[in-house]
């Protein structure tokens, strides 16, 4: 038995079932902060986007007992985390532009542990991503995001059943913005791929030319720096690249938010 109003009880359990979409939302998302934001401060997000998502939730919630709220809780979270995979595959692209760079020039050598992150940290893939952060905030980004999430609202209520064809678009869609995570990257690299490749070539025919040299104590500094050089000299290009390529990511946001539909 409650001891809670009917009314707080069923306010708190709508309330829940909306932050059960936009946690996951939020965690996933560089630019709300990503792994270096504090997991209260990250909950915290999730559950302000609740708060300002609550007028499209109230009074959908179908009546029913604990497992039928169980079973709303995990479809919201899948949502959640569908629409977050989408709207972090294109920082994560960037990312792996950087780390791609970084590995072909041998920097990926000297990569440092990030006590922040867990793991290993690219200093061209650090720097891309908050290019990347960056710009997308200057687009405006966080209210595309917040509008698309409350879209999703709307095309997926807390009262809709899951149908098969919903679950299939949410598969074509992480597919999708997989396949297109992995097209951004290699294109934001190619330049200094390009660039690296042809050091390589000039290396191995000066090698032939002379055996004597010490190519690789000679050609690995020249392709860190090379690479470094390229990523910079790009730098003026890259909000125009990532103005493009972040219309298509939100392309994919977009029909992320009308699966139910």
């Amino acid at each position: 038995m409650s001891v809670l109003p009917p009314d707080i009880e069923r306010t708190l359990l709508i309330f829940g079932l909306g932050s059960a979409r936009t946690v996951p939302f939020v965690w996933l998302i560089p630019a709300f902060g990503g792994p270096n934001l504090p997991a209260r401060i990250r909950l915290a997000l999730g559950f302000g986007l609740a708060a300002l998502c609550f007028p499209l939730i109230a009074g959908r919630l179908p009546s029913g007992g604990p497992v039928l709220w169980l079973v709303l809780a995990l479809r919201e979270a899948g949502v959640g985390l569908v629409m977050g995979f989408v709207a972090t595959c294109m920082f994560r692209a960037v990312e792996a532009a950087g780390r791609l760079t970084d590995m072909v020039r041998g920097a990926n050598l000297a990569e440092a542990i990030a006590p922040d992150q867990g793991g290993r940290a690219s200093a061209l893939g650090e720097l891309l991503l908050l290019l990347a952060v960056v710009t997308f905030l200057e687009l405006g980004g966080a209210g595309i995001l917040a509008t698309a999430l409350a879209r999703s609202y709307e095309a997926v209520p807390l009262a809709a059943q899951s149908q098969p064809a919903s679950l299939q678009q949410a598969a074509f869609l992480v597919i999708a913005a997989s396949a297109k995570l992995i097209e951004a990257a290699v294109g934001l690299a190619a330049p200094a791929l390009i660039a690296l490749l042809l050091v390589d070539l000039v290396l191995g025919a000066v090698g032939r030319a002379l055996p004597q040299v010490p190519l690789y104590f000679v050609g690995m500094p020249a392709k860190a720096l090379l690479g470094v050089g390229a990523v910079l000299a790009g730098l003026a290009t890259l909000d125009s690249a990532l103005t493009v390529g972040f219309r298509g990511f939100l392309g994919l946001l977009e029909r992320a938010a009308q699966l139910g539909r």
